[in-house]
C-alpha cells in the first residue's frame, strides 16, 4: 500500500515483518532490563505478518507478548482503517495488558480527497470503524492524523474533514500542512495549488476545534483514580501515561520512574492533566 504523498514505501521498500521471535525475545530482554511498556511501530502495523503466512497476525503478537511475566503494558501504531479486523479489536478488548488506546489516521474528511491521496476508504467508512471501535473497547481512546491542503482540496472539502472532526470528537488529531515531498505520486502528477497562507488557516481551524474536543474529553477525568505509569521528573513534577494514553503530571519528592500507580485527577486540559498520588 502507498498513499499519493508518502515517501515512505520508495524509502523502505516492501514491507517486511520481523520473526516473532525476535520481537519476543526483545521484549523479555527489555522488561528483564526494568522496562515495563513496550510499543509496537510499523508503517502498517496491522499487517504484521502478512508477508509471512508461518507468523501469526498483529493479534496472535499480541497474545504472545502478553504472556511475558512482567511486561504491564502493550500499545501498538500506527494502524490503518483497512486493516483494523475484528480479530484485533476482540484481542485489545480482551488482553488486559494491551491498552485502550488506538491510533488509526483518517488524513481526510472528504471522499474525492481520500481518493486522489489512494486511501482506499470513505469518509462513512471511518465513521464506521469508529464506532466498531468504540463499541467493542469500552473507555477507549483514538487518536487519528490529519492532512490539510492536499493538492486540489477545495474549501467545501476540508469543510467535510471539519466537519468528520466535530463528529466523530476523537482524543487526539495529530494536524500537518501538505508538504511536497519528491518522488512521491502526489509530487509528480498533482499540482501543490492550496497557498500556504490557507493550509496554515485550515490547520489553525482544526488545532482550534480539536482543542476544545480534547478539552471537553479530558473533562471526564476529573476527580477519577487512573493507573499512570511514570516515565521521568521534569522540573518538579513526574510526568506519565494512563492506559489510554493521556499525560499526567504528580508532584512528588519519591522516585516513581517505572512504577504504576494510582492518580487521582485534580485538574485537567487540552493536552495533559494533574493530579495526586493515591496512597493505601
Amino acid at each position: 500500500h502507498a498513499c499519493t504523498f508518502c515517501i515512505i514505501p520508495y524509502r523502505r521498500g516492501v514491507e517486511r515483518s520481523r520473526p516473532p521471535a525476535d520481537i519476543l525475545n526483545e521484549a523479555r530482554s527489555l522488561v528483564r532490563q526494568g522496562v515495563k511498556e513496550i510499543t509496537l511501530l510499523g508503517q502498517i502495523v496491522d499487517r504484521y505478518g502478512k508477508d509471512r503466512p508461518e507468523y501469526p497476525s498483529l493479534a496472535g503478537l499480541l497474545i504472545r507478548l502478553s504472556e511475558i511475566e512482567g511486561l504491564e503494558r502493550i500499545r501498538f501504531l500506527t494502524s490503518h482503517p483497512n486493516w483494523m479486523t475484528e480479530e484485533l479489536l476482540d484481542t485489545v478488548a480482551r488482553l488486559p495488558k494491551v491498552m485502550p488506546h488506538i491510533e488509526v489516521p483518517v488524513q481526510a474528511g472528504d471522499d474525492e480527497v481520500l481518493a486522489n491521496m489512494h486511501r482506499g476508504y470513505t469518509a462513512e467508512d471511518y465513521r464506521r470503524l469508529v464506532a466498531r471501535i468504540r463499541a467493542r473497547i469500552p473507555g477507549v481512546s483514538i487518536a487519528t492524523d490529519i492532512i490539510v491542503g492536499f493538492p486540489g482540496e477545495t474549501e467545501a472539502q476540508f469543510m467535510h474533514t471539519y466537519e468528520l472532526l466535530a463528529e466523530l470528537k476523537l482524543d487526539v488529531a495529530h494536524l500537518a500542512r501538505y508538504s511536497t515531498r519528491p518522488g512521491t505520486v502526489a509530487a509528480r502528477r498533482m499540482e501543490d495549488n492550496v497557498t500556504e497562507e490557507e493550509k496554515l488557516r485550515r490547520f489553525r481551524l482544526l488545532e482550534e476545534l480539536q482543542e476544545k474536543i480534547a478539552t471537553e474529553i479530558n473533562q471526564a477525568y476529573l476527580g477519577q483514580t487512573t493507573p499512570v505509569l511514570f516515565e521521568e521528573k521534569v522540573k518538579r513534577r513526574w510526568k506519565g501515561r494512563t492506559p489510554t494514553n493521556k499525560l499526567v503530571f504528580v508532584e512528588s519528592e519519591a522516585d516513581l520512574r517505572g512504577q504504576i500507580l494510582p492518580v487521582k485527577i485534580t485538574w485537567t486540559g487540552p493536552w495533559s492533566m494533574i493530579g495526586n498520588l493515591v496512597t493505601p
